[in-house]
């Protein structure tokens, strides 16, 4: 009996819980009640925000994935050579097949920006670039022109994404805020390649080279979902009708015309600018296309190392543009002249590299070579005020457009520069002469262009005319109809 009692006690209990499940479970609720609550404030605060905040920030997030889906190209590149056997010269096509796309996208993407809008743009550009990424793998075990084929899909849709977001910066963001929102869109280019550099390599050794283009192309199908049912509305027409009370003038409503194409063609100032786009990306896409395998082949590094030193100049950069957009944003609001601001930010982004890209060619140590190359290329950042702001100040109607025109140049060195350091690295096997010295002739050759034909000033290429809105003050209707009121009028041809 006395036994019986016993076992009866230790028996559980029908509707007993486990000890310790309770508090785990209230535990557990609490968590989810606290995330609940955080992702709560999230969203308030992101809907409390500008509306041109908003669409800046996310830009700038669709231009960090795609620097991921440029720059895993450039660690897979590595095993992927292994596996299919691959030379240098046939690695350096591959890669710069990215920029077939990419250059015959820029002026058909300046101009669907400017008619369709940047908003309806970019998330095309964004779904058309994730996809090609996913079907790289597919393609890759097929042959090589079907890989060079995806590749230059992945680059048509990243192509026409420059010219959308400058058409959004230049719809809804004043000129005294232009540099920092070109340096957050802009900006998020090198933290994509800060993100892609880490992350790539683990995603490569943990599930295989494959696994990193279905991974990245996943991220911007998920974006551009986002972006759709986030954006779909009216969130530009807000963020136009915040500008125009900050400008303090009416609304302007576009009248069909045609492109100016022949004023382009006789502006200087639009010449120079391409060119200086074109000295620019022969700099930034040659390293970012080569920089992994020149840390491990030319210094010596492994995969994973060389992919992590990798992200120090993106970091540079990003460190960079940080304050050289505000500064310049400030120059000008303080009164310096435009023209001079541009011009200043863009001999610092090309002169100083320039220097330092020197002593990482003669540089003997392989942490001295890394310091240099990080110094320089965050340097280079300071064209987020030079260069890639000059757009919209020659013409605000035009931006996205003249970015198609001087981006086709700035894809050139792409197709150009790529391929050309592989083909050298195979007849020379000398990282100086293939990789460095190209770049030095560019840079100092597009300082002086710039300085002595870039411009700052609205160049007129078209006028727009404006309709009223009830809400805009008389004064400013004076000034806008009397040209000789004493209100300033703001010009945006």
């Amino acid at each position: 009996m006395a036994v019986m009692r016993a076992r009866l006690a230790t028996r559980p209990r029908a509707n007993a819980r486990p000890k310790g499940v309770g508090r785990v479970d209230r535990s557990s609720s609490k968590r989810q009640v606290a995330l609940q609550a955080r992702t709560r404030e999230l969203g308030t605060w992101w809907e409390g925000l500008p509306a041109r905040y908003r669409i800046v920030g996310a830009t700038s997030l669709a231009f960090v994935i795609c620097n991921m889906d440029k720059v895993n190209m450039s660690v897979a590149i590595l095993p992927m050579a292994s596996e299919f056997g691959w030379s240098a010269g046939t690695a350096g096509i591959i890669q710069s097949s990215f920029f077939w796309g990419y250059a015959v996208s820029q002026l058909p993407g300046g101009w669907l920006a400017s008619k369709l809008s940047g908003k309806v743009v970019l998330p095309a550009g964004v779904l058309l670039w994730s996809l090609a990424t996913a079907l790289i793998p597919q393609a890759a075990d097929e042959a090589i022109l079907l890989l060079c084929l995806a590749r230059a899909l992945v680059g048509l849709g990243e192509g026409i994404s420059p010219a959308a977001a400058t058409d959004l910066i230049s719809r809804v963001v004043p000129v005294t805020e232009r540099s920092r929102a070109t340096a957050v869109v802009f900006g998020g280019l090198n933290a994509g390649s800060v993100l892609g550099l880490i992350v790539a390599p683990f995603i490569i050794n943990q599930f295989g080279w494959e696994s990193v283009f279905y991974g990245f192309g996943a991220l911007g199908i998920l974006w551009a979902v986002w972006y759709l049912i986030s954006f779909g509305g009216n969130e530009l027409k807000k963020a136009e009708l915040e500008l125009e009370k900050y400008n303090g003038k009416p609304a302007e409503k576009k009248v069909e015309q045609d492109v100016p194409w022949g004023k382009f063609l006789r502006s200087k100032p639009l010449w120079a600018l391409a060119y200086t786009h074109f000295c620019n990306n022969w700099t930034g896409f040659v390293l970012l296309a080569w920089m992994p395998t020149y840390f491990s082949n030319g210094l010596g590094l492994d995969l994973k190392n060389a992919s992590l030193l990798s992200i120090l100049p993106p970091v540079a950069s990003i460190a960079t543009s940080s304050f050289a957009a505000p500064m310049a944003d400030k120059l000008i609001a303080d009164g310096q002249p435009v023209t001079l601001v541009r011009k200043a930010a863009q001999a610092i982004a090309f002169l100083c590299p320039a220097i330092c890209m020197a002593f990482t060619a003669t540089a003997e140590d392989p942490f001295t070579a890394i310091a240099f190359l990080t110094v320089g290329l965050g340097l280079s950042s300071f064209s987020i005020a030079g260069l890639y702001s000059n757009h919209a100040d020659l013409s605000p109607r035009y931006a996205s457009i003249l970015l198609g025109f001087t981006n086709t140049a700035g894809a050139t060195p792409g197709i150009i520069g790529v391929s050309l350091t592989g083909l050298l690295l195979d007849k020379t096997d000398n990282w100086a002469l293939s990789l460095f010295g190209p770049m030095l002739f560019f840079q100092i050759t597009g300082a002086l262009v710039f300085s002595i034909f870039g411009s700052g000033e609205n160049q007129g290429y078209g006028a727009i005319r404006h309709a009223p809105r009830p809400w805009i003050s008389s004064a400013h209707m004076k000034s806008y109809c009397c040209p000789h009121s004493t209100v300033v009028r703001q010009s945006n041809t």
